[in-house]
């Protein structure tokens, strides 16, 4: 089975539904190449357009659904990078950065972001595996629960 079709068979099996592709800020780019090494900005829950698992881990959305929200959010990124550079041509997931709005009892900040790792090793197998941080903080933008951004490097 090919990376695309790992891809395409995670997000059906999490029922995810990829949105539209956002018009590019004049600042910020959704994907910055720099030679064999890709950079993606940072994506929150989106799906079909619609932002998911608003609020805070441990207030209002459940662990369960942070760890979905961290799924879902790295799945936005697999999306930027498809559109960008196409993920067949990844070679190795290199880093992932996993940012979690919480309450200060939350300590599951691994187990939270294992699911994007998850996905990542679902869709790219052992070139998935990537070092990572995973940091609570207050407020992410737009009300959401988990914010992703990753950095790959791509084949010769």
């Amino acid at each position: 089975m090919s990376v695309k079709e790992r891809f395409e068979q995670v997000k059906q099996r999490l029922g995810f539904k990829e949105s539209p592709a956002v018009k590019e800020p004049k600042l910020v780019l959704p994907v910055r190449v720099d030679g064999a090494i890709v950079y993606v900005s940072g994506n929150v829950p989106f799906s079909d357009g619609e932002l998911l698992f608003k609020g805070r881990i441990g207030a209002n959305v459940s662990i369960a659904d942070g760890k979905l929200s961290a799924a879902f959010s790295v799945l936005n990124c697999l999306t930027a990078l498809d559109r960008a550079v196409g993920l067949e041509n990844v070679k190795q997931v290199l880093k992932v950065t996993g940012y979690l709005s919480c309450t200060e009892e939350v300590t599951e900040h691994p187990d939270i972001m294992n699911a994007a790792s998850e996905v990542l090793v679902e869709v790219f197998g052992d070139s998935g595996k990537h070092a990572r941080a995973a940091l609570g903080i207050h407020t992410l933008p737009l009300g959401s629960s988990t914010e992703v951004e990753m950095v790959v490097a791509l084949q010769a």
